[in-house]
């Protein structure tokens, strides 16, 4: 199940005052009778909701999730008749009407996180109206050297710290410092307060993109910043900003608190930063895939990545390579046959009964069978 399948993963973005005003300022300035309305990935459909009570002449609320529906019943009840609920993966869309304005959320923490920038990209090229709007249309992405000693030592070192915690609670000592590596190589997303971040710089602009010209949401981008505030440096902190008609929402540590997180991106080794000293910064990561952080100072470097976030076998590392070539274990055959009857011909149990079957070695039950051709139906019928 989608982390959005359930209503209550969309309460913290529904009550969202600061993101859901800031939406509203700006569909406010360029809603008419005519104007044709997408709301991407709507959620609950708040945004697009609000267009058609604006009085948008047609809006259509895309979200591949089922609670579409309760936006389907909302719209109703609010009698909303401009507005279609469409079920489904933009990429799925059949739809002749142009766009004259395509609102999206498509920015998760520090804008890239969820990979969902692709496929605003791609329902721009297909359903925009030439001369269309999107809201947002522009988002920056920024980092600062930060100071955090009390989270990194609850996050990072807390490995290295774990015989003093054994002898504190009266628990068998055991060294956890093998941990470290993994915890120092993750990314942590929490609010301004969790963080109490000390800035050691000012803020540095990372990288920015155009929504209407953008082709690609991947990261390769490089800076210098000057320390401003001698200090330990402990780590990046970085956020975002969108453009949403004339004004820019902000989702950084100075900015009114939206449902949005930064992210801390820490060092391995903490540095003592003098007053004047430069900082470089390399943040990568490709779509969907892994982030990848270096720090240089002088000639120290230090370079950290989320795909050392979590132990390693030689086999995962192999499958993570473009050059494997893979071949189906014995879920996977069992996951083909599934899809293969899959021609609207026999109903689910009997699908699960004859997987049983066929699989009994495979499956602890037919119970378990049962729930694995639920969720093949579930995704792929």
């Amino acid at each position: 199940m989608s982390s959005y399948a359930a209503i209550t993963a969309h309460r913290q973005m529904h009550l969202d005052k600061v993101r859901n005003r800031a939406y509203a300022r700006a569909l406010a300035k360029i809603i008419g009778p005519e104007t044709t309305v997408m709301d991407l990935g709507a959620g609950l459909g708040v945004h697009g909701l609000n267009a058609a009570r604006m009085g948008a002449g047609k809006v259509y609320l895309v979200e591949p999730e089922a609670a579409i529906e309760l936006a389907r019943t909302v719209a109703a009840g609010n009698q909303l008749e401009n507005v279609e609920c469409l079920q489904q993966r933009v990429e799925d869309i059949v739809l002749d009407t142009p766009i004259d304005v395509m609102i999206s959320v498509f920015t998760g923490n520090f804008l890239l996180t969820e990979d969902l920038l692709p496929s605003l990209f791609h329902a721009r090229d297909k359903f925009l109206a030439q001369g269309g709007r999107l809201i947002p249309d522009r988002a920056c992405m920024e980092v600062v050297p930060v100071s955090m000693p009390d989270y990194y030592k609850k996050h990072i070192d807390v490995w290295r710290e774990y015989p003093a915690f054994c002898r504190e609670n009266e628990l068998p000592e055991l060294d956890y410092t093998p941990a470290r590596p993994f915890a120092a190589n993750s990314l942590y997303y929490d609010s301004a307060e969790s963080f109490n971040a000390v800035q050691l710089s000012q803020p540095a602009d990372l990288k920015e993109i155009d929504f209407y010209t953008a082709t690609s949401a991947a990261c390769d981008e490089k800076l210098d910043v000057q320390i401003t505030t001698a200090g330990e440096c402990h780590g990046w902190l970085g956020w975002f900003r969108i453009r949403l008609g004339d004004e820019w929402l902000g989702t950084g540590p100075d900015d009114d608190a939206t449902h949005w997180s930064q992210v801390f991106m820490p060092l391995e080794a903490p540095l003592k930063l003098a007053e004047g000293d430069t900082l470089t910064f390399h943040l990568k990561r490709p779509e969907f895939g892994e982030w990848t952080w270096a720090t240089q100072h002088g000639e120290q470097r230090q370079r950290q990545s989320t795909f050392l976030s979590q132990p390693l076998s030689p086999q995962s590392v192999m499958k993570a390579s473009e050059k494997y070539c893979p071949s189906l274990s014995q879920r996977g055959e069992a996951a083909l046959w599934v899809l293969e009857q899959m021609k609207g011909q026999a109903p689910v149990a009997e699908l699960a009964s004859r997987l049983h079957a066929r699989n009994s070695t495979l499956f602890a039950g037919e119970a378990e069978a049962l729930e694995f051709v639920k969720k093949l139906t579930e995704r792929y019928s």
